[in-house]
């Protein structure tokens, strides 16, 4: 008896991702399944899809990001990324959570229920990241643990402190042992730590860490046994430096993820469709390449039927026509082909800001015969240099220059005060820049050499909402994100094209190779070596506690 299915795929180049090797094969798929890998008699299809014999791969899955940090709501998100070939992702909503708490994370529930994209949600772990900066909601296990019950939250995102996990903090263990409890697993965020911190993580169930920056930390991770997950973003820019370590043989602990991308560098460049092209340039052979963006991470995961194109998984794939540079042409996601639907972005209630400014509060007193301790921009990381330098000091005050810039971290939530500092490697030679996207705890963040301009900026943020600004001598360029302050409500292409009008202006006052906005907001995020600015004053990430920006004994050699 013939049985009747709703699609056959032939003439195609299938990729068997258990052994490494494409098969001119065909698939035969039942509303969102794969029902049978290769020729059937007993088999007919209401539509047949001929790739002539082009290759087809797994959906490629993104296994750690901030949708956040394309500016984008999820919904739009999914428009974006699909037609790169991106059909899931495994998303934590960690920066919306610090805004709005239990209701931030409802919201990306609900809003990304209108996309076809498969988003997998991951609980966000540490809201506030640190006890040393305020953000807009602390959640506690209690306030999590119901999430669990809901299909698309996966586990636990990544655990980035580290001290609480090493000192037994009750509220810290218990997330994770609620997550494990359900079923579910566990990131990790090991930056910074050693083969032996690593194991600390490990002995508490947490399995995979995205934070390698070279091969050597990448392979430290890998035989601590955790799922690597190496990441190409906007300004972390780590897989080149990565790809040295993964062979045939480890090749199933590694998987891509972008972490922080933004929209216009998607556009531009691609999401995990880059990744596996970087991959390729630097001779990744290509079926580990593709079986790393799919099957690998999805293991990772725990995903279940996930990740491979024979019976019995959810039938999500690519088609393309070669391996020396991958491009997406047609997606498949769900089993059904991807078509650009329109949809509106779901508003969220606009949470206000509240903080105030002054003229005397960007003051900065210095000596100037003591050197400061200054924070150095990596360009295309995320971590920075922590240095001990002589800066330009006028009547016993810090005057910034194109060199040295202010930087200033203002809280938003209840008007608790800055901390301000001296920051390197913006290159303004006038002006400022100004954000409230400021990982984690999403602060006001503004530097700048123009006390003026720093001040413009800050009252055009508090203006719009909360979004990113530049100003310059008195002249505002700014982009409204009225979604916490971190997402527009716009459509990805008018977010796109706000972003580019920032990045305009800003070229007019810097020529930094690297983005402006992105690298400003993890200057304010503690858990990250080495050199931080929060909202409560200057933070030495290898001390793990405040440091005076002229405290002689805190001078490092």
């Amino acid at each position: 008896m013939t049985q009747i299915v709703t699609w056959h795929i032939q003439n195609a180049k299938i990729l068997d991702v258990f052994n490494l090797k494409f098969d001119d094969t065909e698939l035969w798929i039942d509303n969102n399944m794969i029902v049978y890998r290769g020729p059937r008699d007993d088999l007919a299809a209401t539509h047949t899809f001929d790739a002539g014999g082009r290759y087809v791969v797994p959906g490629l899955i993104d296994a750690h990001l901030h949708i956040e940090s394309s500016l984008l709501a999820p919904s739009e998100f999914g428009k974006l990324v699909l037609p790169h070939g991106v059909t899931r992702i495994i998303a934590d909503p960690h920066e919306i959570a610090s805004v709005a708490g239990i209701s931030g994370i409802q919201y990306m529930l609900e809003e990304a229920r209108q996309t076809p994209l498969h988003i997998h949600y991951m609980l966000p772990s540490t809201v506030p990241a640190t006890p040393f900066e305020h953000a807009g909601a602390t959640l506690h296990a209690e306030a999590l643990k119901p999430f669990y019950s809901i299909p698309e939250v996966n586990g636990l995102a990544e655990v980035m402190d580290y001290p609480a996990v090493a000192n037994g903090d009750t509220d810290m263990l218990e997330k994770i042992n609620d997550a494990l409890a359900a079923g579910k697993h566990v990131d990790g965020h090991g930056a910074g730590l050693s083969r032996a911190q690593l194991s600390t993580y490990r002995q508490v169930g947490i399995d995979t860490d995205h934070e390698s920056e070279n091969a050597t930390q990448a392979l430290a991770r890998v035989d601590a046994g955790f799922s690597v997950f190496v990441r190409e973003g906007t300004v972390e820019r780590d897989e080149e430096a990565i790809l040295p370590a993964i062979t045939t043989a480890n090749h199933v602990h590694f998987s891509f993820a972008t972490d922080d991308k933004t929209a216009s560098d998607i556009q531009h460049e691609g999401s995990i469709d880059f990744s596996i092209n970087l991959a390729l340039q630097n001779g990744i052979a290509p079926e580990i390449a593709f079986t790393m963006a799919s099957y690998n991470a999805a293991k990772a995961h725990n995903l279940k039927n996930v990740g491979a194109l024979t019976d019995g998984f959810v039938a999500d794939l690519v088609v393309f026509d070669t391996l020396t540079q991958f491009k997406a042409q047609e997606v498949m996601v769900d089993g059904h082909w991807y078509e650009n639907k329109f949809s509106t972005v779901t508003p969220l209630a606009n949470q206000s800001l509240n903080f105030t400014l002054s003229a005397t509060d960007l003051i900065l007193p210095l000596a100037d015969d003591v050197p400061a301790h200054v924070i150095n921009i990596m360009p295309h990381h995320i971590t920075t240099q922590h240095t001990v330098e002589n800066v330009p000091v006028v009547n016993n005050h810090f005057e910034a220059n194109k060199t040295f810039a202010k930087v200033v971290v203002a809280e938003r939530y209840h008007d608790l005060g800055h901390g301000i500092g001296i920051i390197k490697g913006f290159d303004m030679v006038t002006g400022a820049i100004g954000s409230t996207v400021a990982h984690d705890s999403h602060n006001i963040i503004i530097a700048g050499v123009d006390d003026k301009d720093m001040l413009l900026a800050a009252e055009t943020l508090k203006k719009i909402g909360g979004g990113q600004v530049v100003v310059i001598n008195g002249q505002v360029t700014a982009m409204p994100l009225p979604i916490g302050g971190l997402m527009s409500d716009q459509d990805y292409q008018t977010t796109i094209d706000q972003n580019r009008a920032l990045d305009k202006a800003f070229s007019k006052i810097s020529d930094v190779p690297f983005d402006p906005f992105l690298t400003l907001s993890f200057m304010a995020l503690p858990v990250i070596p080495s050199l931080k600015i929060t909202d409560q004053g200057l933070f030495d990430f290898d001390k793990f506690s405040f440091i005076d920006i002229q405290d002689a004994g805190e001078f490092k050699s």
